[in-house]
């Protein structure tokens, strides 16, 4: 009885983890609108911007690389719970991506907490070097997310885990965040802004994925 109880509470787990990753990146890009500094910035922008903002740098920090990344956590185990179900490799690569995609926004969240903290005009060079290391991790992150979308894609043959254009989404994402994983990861401004197409589809995947876990749970 343990047993059959568990299931439907790592299914609801995993739809409201998804629900919640998307609203935690909405309402971290609104509470920092305009107000943190991008790619492409010179060290000099960059602290002066966190020196001059830093509740909203540290607001979507919390909210973006905090919460979504516990979010991300929550989905990835509730793959890993559905493999150990379905004895589905696909579904255990899915789960593990989903789980380093979420450490490693803990470790921008750490790395971007200690640049806002150390801002200073004066001497920019250390905070332009970890707000650096943060857009780096982002890329690796991204990869891992390219990973857990292409993964979980292969795990729904047949229907299984996500409907038909539920895996088109997947594989769309997959291919986006990639590009955008290079650009961040190399720095590159020609390639970062694919993020204005792989972000908004992450946050409508990740919600569907974790409905259709609650839904095949």
């Amino acid at each position: 009885m343990t047993a059959i109880a568990k299931e439907p509470v790592t299914g609801t787990s995993a739809r409201a983890a998804g629900y919640t990753h998307a609203v935690a990146w909405v309402l971290g890009l609104a509470a920092a609108w305009g107000a943190t500094p991008e790619v492409g910035d010179t060290p000099a922008e960059i602290t002066t911007t966190y020196a001059d903002r830093p509740v909203q740098a540290v607001a979507q920090a919390l909210l973006v690389h905090g919460v979504a990344a516990v979010c991300l956590v929550v989905v990835g185990s509730g793959l890993l719970d559905r493999a150990r179900r379905t004895s589905s490799t696909a579904a255990r690569s899915a789960g593990w991506a989903g789980r380093v995609a979420g450490m490693l926004a803990c470790v921008q969240l750490v790395l971007e907490l200690v640049a806002v903290r150390g801002a200073d005009p004066a001497s920019p060079g250390r905070t332009g070097s970890l707000f650096e290391a943060v857009q780096r991790a982002d890329g690796v992150k991204m990869f891992a997310l390219a990973v857990l979308a292409a993964a979980a894609c292969a795990a729904s043959r047949h229907g299984t885990l996500l409907r038909r254009r539920e895996v088109v989404i997947g594989w769309v994402l997959a291919a986006t965040i990639t590009v955008s994983g290079i650009g961040y990861l190399l720095l590159s401004t020609a390639l970062t802004p694919a993020a204005f197409i792989s972000l908004p589809l992450l946050l409508i995947w990740i919600a569907v994925l974790g409905a259709a876990l609650r839904r095949r749970a």
